[in-house]
């Protein structure tokens, strides 16, 4: 009787073995292993991060005429030389899976998963392990100066039209010809200067006129108040060319970055209000920015899973399940909250037991 029982265990163990996987293998695989049957290889995920960073550049741009705004308009508040400030607007992260190269495996299917054609059913049951792909690509080049700015100083020269009369002879007869000629002069920047306050000049007297009520016919309010903010902004676009303007442009950026389970400090950025972005640190607290990773899971529970798999010995498949993170931007002394996320990295790798029977490993991982 003890015999019968010991050959119907020891069969269904056979049996057991033969319908699974037969083993899993992390590469790189040993030459002694004696691998036979078809294999098919599986990556764990593990969690990136996309990082997208808004800067805001404000650049003070000088006048044309910044050397007369003082001599000639009595302004002392004006730019006298270019420059730029960055800072930082937004910053947005969001997560998403990619295959871990460092948990990569190879399995060797039984003979009777051969049979059954186990590697088809498998590619078509297996999931994609939350991937996601983003792709984006910012062109920043936007020309943010007004027109009337930028276009002023190209027209460098006035016409000055001039009229005499010469003296011919015509069929023997001496005549008087009236004679026009339109003469083109360069205008130096001192000119031009004098030119543009001229017509601010003329702005303020034809905006007094109608402030006044000096013309002859009556205004509606609506057309009262088109007329005087049309003289507001003549003036206003005048007096930039000798006061200067403030610009402002949004610039995006855009990284990829990785949480590792050994740290909770991760480096991301910084931002330097005289360059800009960039992804290497400048060492000071007041521009550099990082993620914080704070696991949302017990110590005395990892410590205790780690002592009781230290000494088991298995086969199976090797799986890995993601933890919520808290996940925080810190900058200086502030700490801002992003968010609680799911991170595979700061998870558990459990080996399984070897020999399972209908498992989906294709629901773990991504499929090769």
């Amino acid at each position: 009787m003890i015999k019968k029982l010991l050959f119907v265990l020891l069969s269904l163990f056979i049996l057991q073995y033969v319908y699974s996987q037969k083993a899993v293998y992390k590469p790189p695989i040993s030459p002694e292993s004696a691998i036979i049957n078809p294999t098919f290889f599986y990556t764990l995920p593990k969690t990136a991060f996309k990082v997208d960073v808004v800067i805001t550049k404000k650049t003070q741009m000088k006048g044309l005429f910044a050397d007369y705004a003082e001599k000639m308009l009595g302004i002392t508040n004006y730019c006298k030389e270019n420059s730029s400030n960055f800072t930082l607007k937004s910053f947005i992260i969001t997560p998403f899976t990619v295959p871990d190269e460092s948990l990569q495996f190879m399995v060797e299917l039984s003979s009777e998963q051969v049979k059954k054609n186990f590697l088809l059913s498998l590619y078509n049951n297996s999931g994609d392990a939350g991937f996601r792909v983003f792709s984006r690509l910012e062109q920043n080049n936007v020309d943010v100066l007004p027109d009337f700015f930028k276009n002023y100083a190209d027209v460098l020269t006035k016409q000055a039209h001039i009229s005499y009369t010469e003296t011919r002879i015509v069929d023997g007869e001496v005549i008087q010809v009236p004679v026009f000629q339109t003469q083109t002069t360069t205008k130096n920047i001192k000119q031009q200067a004098e030119e543009a306050i001229e017509f601010i000049e003329k702005v303020r007297k034809d905006r007094y006129s109608i402030l006044s009520m000096e013309q002859e016919t009556s205004l509606s309010k609506e057309a009262f108040e088109y007329l005087v903010n049309q003289f507001n902004e003549l003036e206003k676009k005048y007096l930039e060319l000798f006061i200067g303007i403030i610009t402002f442009e949004d610039i995006h950026e855009s990284l990829v970055i990785y949480p590792d389970n050994e740290t909770l400090f991760l480096p991301v950025c910084s931002v330097t209000p005289n360059l800009g972005f960039s992804t290497s640190m400048s060492n000071t607290n007041s521009c550099d920015y990082y993620l914080k990773f704070v696991p949302q899971t017990s110590n005395s529970l990892k410590i205790n899973y780690i002592e009781n798999n230290k000494n088991k010995k298995s086969s199976g498949y090797r799986i890995r399940k993601s933890v919520p993170v808290l996940v925080s931007l810190v900058h200086g002394n502030k700490e801002s909250l992003m968010g609680i996320f799911s991170i595979y990295q700061y998870g558990l790798l459990e080996t399984l037991p070897a020999n399972m029977d209908l498992f989906e490993i294709g629901q773990w991982g991504y499929m090769y």
